[in-house]
């Protein structure tokens, strides 16, 4: 009964065209956020050697605070991620500089201490988890940027950038702004990943949506709260090849409907874009 009254809640205000839809999203938000860190039990500890982030942390990243579901996701996306540069002649092994593009607090780039020669920074504009990963992750260089552009880095500055439920969380001009500014600090030749809600995500549009995606159209819901949770971009490729086509050439597309049994081994319920910087 809980369950479907929230719900109905998220449903009404996701519907909502009444002036106050953001205060009334952000404070949704932060009740369901609470609720969720609340329930967990027992030490969070460390792993491999790392501190683990507490509930509070790993459900504004990851929407639950689940400890082994945080450190499984991460582990099989860094194993993915490599696997993906591996394939296109880009082993990690060999870069010398990458960039987790909205690091959260570090649940990918935990996964890549060992690369003792590989520079791993990651930002995000989440002050407090940005802090959490400075003061635990020593090996990730950790800055707080802001919800929109520039980052501080030089031109060119990396050879990977990845950005995991990013793009998936920004209205269209937030977006077009942020490809730009990733292709400023991607070398010739880099690569950039990102998820986006794809055509797996089509049923959970309402029909005018729908049909607005079937056109080739970027439908966003609640673009007032993005950046968080709540604000869901849903991108049909036509739009991913024109919003990215120019400064980047598509080297693979992952479709969860057509690799489920990649999607469950990934936990990856999006589509990811593995793109090259031309």
């Amino acid at each position: 009964m809980a369950r479907r009254l929230r719900r109905r809640l998220k449903d009404a205000i996701l519907r909502s065209r009444l002036p106050f839809k953001r205060p009334l999203a952000r404070a949704y938000l932060r009740a369901v956020e609470a609720r969720r860190a609340r329930a967990v039990r027992g030490p969070d500890g460390a792993d491999h050697g790392l501190p683990v982030p507490p509930a509070r942390l790993r459900v504004l990243v990851a929407g639950s605070a689940d400890r082994d579901r945080f450190l499984r996701s991460g582990e099989v996306q860094a194993r993915h991620l490599r696997q993906l540069l591996h394939d296109a002649g880009t082993p990690i092994e060999e870069m010398h500089a990458i960039l987790d593009f909205g690091c959260g607090c570090g649940r990918i780039a935990r996964w890549f201490a060992e690369l003792e020669r590989l520079q791993v920074h990651g930002c995000d504009y989440n002050r407090e988890l940005v802090e959490w990963c400075a003061a635990n992750l020593p090996f990730l260089n950790a800055r707080t940027t802001e919800l929109e552009p520039p980052l501080p880095y030089a031109p060119g500055a990396f050879d990977f950038v990845y950005a995991f439920s990013v793009f998936t969380h920004l209205s269209v001009g937030l977006a077009e702004a942020w490809i730009a500014e990733l292709a400023r600090v991607v070398r010739p030749g880099g690569m950039l990943w990102f998820t986006i809600h794809g055509e797996s995500y089509r049923e959970r549009l309402l029909q005018e949506q729908a049909a607005r995606f079937d056109a080739g159209e970027i439908v966003v819901w609640l673009p007032e709260v993005q950046g968080t949770n709540l604000c869901g971009a849903h991108w049909p490729e036509p739009a991913v090849r024109r919003m990215f086509g120019g400064p980047f050439d598509v080297v693979a597309h992952f479709d969860p409907r057509a690799e489920p049994e990649i999607a469950e081994r990934t936990v990856l319920a999006h589509d990811a874009y593995l793109l090259r910087r031309v």
